[in-house]
């Protein structure tokens, strides 16, 4: 190693990569195979080189070396490329509707209406699944399947407490924030605030109150536990560094209401604010928002202020659609998915469905049921040509051995160089693995190896390898 172990935030990277079983000797051969995809694609790559294991991987002179080889992307807004993601175990509330596609938003409400009078959540945005063809049959044969993606809300004692305020129902301006991401447990966020309130006091930040927020990952729950924010808002000019991401919250319209007591009975004021939504012609498009007035550490339990906010919107749907049959829940299998990803209209809808087809087909690939269209974002809560969604199919078996787009999300990482023989980058690895247990980092995922110069073509070249952890702070 010729360099000091550092920390970054590193933004989203787009990849086109291969899992595959090979032999050290054939990464180049299976490296100039993805240089012709992207050459075939007209994509342009800004030039690295990545690998990656699992930690366990240890002998690098096998013919069955598991691991994951790719090349960074320059065009990072080009979304017109097959993913394959895996979706984990879930539950789901699911309503089957025959009719036009132009009802299918008060079906969304239906299930959100349901969901809330049987003590469950939605905590992803819907997705619509096709059963049949509008080219084979008429609007009102139509048939789709919508799921929300649910868990159980039933506080022990769910019932109304007084309010420091009446809930309303406000106009929130513009602004910037500062936050910190964690992933883990709702335990953590105690010490991600004064974490927090740590930082704002090294740079005169003042603290009037401290907002919470949990949040989820596009494609479902991390099984390292739920993922949350702890932010503070700062001044329009003020600069991120590397412990803190600076994001700027565009102006919302939200309900409103400011409990005084105990943080226990969080839930039961946010169950009362559901309520009032959904009695008042709003709808939900996000999680609430906690935000703490003042300390645990200054006043008594009973004493503590928290505000509630939920984004709303105007939504008057049709309670009375009916359905081909009631609304049940069920548990959905972790399998794989091949997906389009598009921002926009649902104009370009067949092009996308027709490009996923080809490439199911080319690729030889069985799928196990019809296509879908999933929401990656609230699609009411945006403007059509900013609406988020992807066009899937379900794939009944794992898929290897086989190039495409994935994307690294943005994430925190340790890194050093590696300098030396590829053999021995598993020493460069380790010592990087006891620094981040030293220095009270988790390890979230497997090493990223980035070459910097040359491919090796033997296992004691001299290489240059930028090692990469991504990790959160403990």
């Amino acid at each position: 190693m010729n360099e000091d172990v550092k920390i970054k935030d590193f933004e989203s990277e787009r990849m086109v990569s291969i899992k595959c079983k090979s032999s050290f000797k054939k990464f180049n051969l299976i490296y100039k195979e993805i240089e012709e995809w992207i050459k075939n694609h007209h994509l342009t790559v800004d030039g690295k080189y990545y690998y990656r294991a699992n930690l366990e991987n240890k002998d690098l002179s096998s013919n069955n070396i598991l691991s994951e080889l790719g090349i960074s992307l320059k065009n990072q807004n080009n979304d017109n490329f097959v993913r394959i993601i895996e979706i984990p175990e879930r539950d789901v509330l699911s309503a089957l509707y025959k009719g036009p596609y132009f009802n299918l938003p008060s079906i969304h409400g239906i299930l959100e209406d349901h969901a809330r009078k049987n003590d469950v959540a939605p905590y992803d945005s819907p997705t619509e699944i096709y059963l049949n063809d509008p080219f084979e049959v008429k609007s009102n044969e139509l048939l789709t399947e919508v799921q929300f993606t649910v868990f159980d809300f039933k506080p022990d004692n769910i019932y109304p407490v007084p309010l420091a305020s009446k809930i309303e129902r406000k106009t929130i301006k513009k602004h910037k924030m500062a936050i910190m991401e964690h992933y883990g447990f709702v335990e953590d966020v105690y010490k991600v605030r004064i974490d927090l309130i740590k930082w704002a006091e090294k740079r005169n930040i003042k603290v009037d109150a401290l907002h919470f927020k949990h949040f989820l990952n596009p494609d479902g729950i991390s099984p390292r536990g739920m993922v949350f924010k702890v932010g503070v808002p700062v001044d329009d000019d003020f600069k991120g560094d590397d412990m803190i991401k600076i994001v700027e919250v565009p102006e919302r319209e939200v309900l409103s209401a400011i409990y005084k007591g105990p943080y226990v009975n969080i839930p039961n004021v946010t169950r009362m604010m559901v309520d009032y939504a959904f009695d008042n012609g709003l709808e939900l498009i996000d999680f609430a928002e906690e935000i703490y007035l003042n300390s645990i550490f200054d006043v008594s339990c009973d004493e503590l202020l928290t505000e509630v906010r939920m984004d709303v919107i105007d939504f008057n749907f049709d309670k009375n659609i009916q359905l081909e049959k009631e609304i049940e829940r069920k548990t959905v299998k972790r399998h794989q998915i091949a997906s389009i990803r598009q921002v926009g209209s649902f104009e370009k809808i067949n092009k996308i469905k027709t490009d996923l087809f080809n490439w199911v087909e080319k690729n030889n690939i069985k799928t196990s049921g019809p296509h879908f269209l999933r929401f990656l974002k609230h699609p009411r809560s945006l403007a059509p040509e900013n609406i988020s969604y992807e066009i899937g199919m379900p794939l009944d078996n794992t898929v290897e051995d086989i190039i495409k787009i994935i994307d690294f999300p943005r994430h925190k990482g340790l890194y050093v160089t590696h300098k030396g023989p590829f053999s021995t980058l598993k020493d460069t690895q380790d010592f990087l693995k006891s620094y981040a247990i030293e220095n009270e980092f988790m390890p979230l995922d497997f090493f990223v190896n980035f070459f910097l110069d040359e491919i090796p073509q033997n296992l004691e070249d001299e290489v240059l390898i930028k090692v990469r952890l991504p990790v959160r702070k403990i």
